[in-house]
C-alpha cells in the first residue's frame, strides 16, 4: 500500500503546523518552504483539509492557517481519508476478478482484509502528536552520570 503524494504532502503540512506556534497562522509560502512542498499543490491541499474540519484559516495581514483541533486529536488516517478518498482496500484488488475461485481464494481474500484492518487501524489511531513526539529525544539518553 503506498499513499499519494497529494496525502504525503498534506501529512507535512499537518506536522508542520502542529509543531508551530499556536498563536501564530503560518502562510502557504512559508508552510510550502519549510515541507519542501509545491506551493499551487499546497494550497489545494490546505483548502481540503479546511474543508474536512482539520484546519481553519485567517485573511489578511498576519493571516494563514492554524490546526482547528489539538495535535492529539487528528490521526493519519482523518488526512489520508479526507486526500485520498479512504484508508486502505488492498482486500477490494482481490475481488477485482469477481467469483474466480482458485486453489487458495478464499484464503487470499481473508488475509488481504484482515492487512486492511490492522494497516486501517494504525492509520485511525496514530496521531499528529505522537508523529510530533517522535522527534524528541529519548529522555533516559538525556540524563547524565
Amino acid at each position: 500500500m503506498t499513499i499519494s503524494r497529494k496525502a504525503e504532502y498534506a501529512l507535512r503540512a499537518v506536522v508542520i503546523l502542529a509543531a508551530a506556534a499556536p498563536d501564530r497562522p503560518m502562510q502557504i509560502h512559508d508552510l510550502a518552504e519549510s515541507g519542501k512542498i509545491p506551493a499551487k499543490f499546497l494550497e489545494q491541499i490546505l483548502l481540503t483539509l479546511k474543508r474536512g474540519g482539520l484546519l481553519r484559516s485567517k485573511r489578511g495581514v498576519g493571516g494563514g492557517y492554524h490546526l482547528e483541533k489539538p495535535a492529539r486529536q487528528i490521526t493519519v488516517g482523518d488526512i489520508v481519508a479526507l486526500i485520498d478518498g479512504g484508508l486502505c482496500h488492498l482486500a477490494a484488488h482481490g475481488q477485482d476478478s469477481g467469483t474466480a475461485e482458485f486453489p487458495g481464494a478464499r484464503g487470499l481474500r481473508d488475509s488481504l482484509t484482515e492487512i486492511d484492518e490492522l494497516v486501517n487501524e494504525k492509520l485511525a489511531s496514530l496521531t499528529i502528536e505522537e508523529i510530533l513526539n517522535r522527534d524528541e529525544p529519548d529522555a533516559m539518553l538525556a540524563f547524565g552520570i
